[in-house]
């Protein structure tokens, strides 16, 4: 299983696996510990492998892509398809930047969907 908190919030991602039915690999839920339940849940046809929370954005990556939506109301805002990452490995900054990514046109889909393109605060590493 995995957790990814919010910030110090009361808002966790929860990433089950293969062994619970209750969390299974493929999907997230946004559980809220003040209320209680979970309050939001999106799910995929692969094992999800990391979660990172922004106060804006979920980002889900899975084997080959990556998922980035609007956190208020779960609306997909991209799909990024990547090189093979089996672990899972992704940055982004906390603040209003981008999402590393080894192609160009890939990163610059990135920057518009997390709000960053135009100047914006934060910087993107490419790695060609």
């Amino acid at each position: 299983a995995h957790i990814e908190m919010l910030y110090r919030t009361n808002l966790l991602a929860l990433t089950g696996h293969s062994t619970s039915p209750h969390y299974p690999p493929n999907k997230v839920l946004i559980y809220d510990d003040h209320l209680q339940r979970t309050i939001g849940e999106l799910s995929f046809r692969q094992r999800v492998l990391t979660t990172k929370l922004r106060r804006d954005r979920i980002v889900v990556v899975l084997r080959d892509r990556v998922y980035i939506y609007n956190f208020s109301d779960l609306a997909l805002l991209d799909k990024v398809h990547t090189g093979d990452n089996p672990l899972g490995l992704i940055g982004i900054s906390m603040d209003n930047g981008g999402v590393g990514g080894s192609t160009t046109s890939a990163v610059e889909r990135a920057e518009d969907a997390l709000g960053s393109a135009g100047g914006g605060i934060g910087s993107t590493q490419r790695n060609n």
